[in-house]
């Protein structure tokens, strides 16, 4: 009869704590949104990537890579944002103020291959 007695707060001590799990679960916070851009240049026309963003974000350009060896004039992505326009180095940072259209260019000789990362 004693052993019944002893199962029920056990019992009801597992319930309680499955249940507490379930709910701790449902209360993380989400990643926030990471948007990848890449763009292309060949024979001399642009393949621009675009993405449209919600509100204030920062833009980074990850990488620039040209087919021509060695190229003389400087390769950078060409970032057009709100509240930002202009020409960014590998590694760099810009800041879009609002919401609308990015739009990621690739700058530089030969044929180019470009990305951006939208936080």
């Amino acid at each position: 009869m004693k052993t019944r007695y002893s199962l029920l707060p056990i019992s009801l001590l597992a319930v309680a704590i499955f249940s507490f799990t379930l709910e701790a679960d449902a209360q993380r916070a989400h990643p926030a949104k990471v948007t990848s851009l890449q763009a292309t240049r060949d024979a001399g026309v642009q393949h621009p990537a675009t993405a449209e963003i919600a509100g204030p974000v920062p833009i980074t350009c990850l990488s620039i890579f040209s087919e021509t060896p060695n190229p003389q004039a400087p390769l950078s992505c060409r970032i057009t944002a709100p509240g930002f326009t202009g020409n960014l180095n590998k590694g760099e940072k810009a800041n879009a103020t609002g919401a609308g259209t990015v739009t990621l260019t690739c700058n530089g000789p030969g044929n180019l291959r470009c990305s951006a990362r939208i936080n």
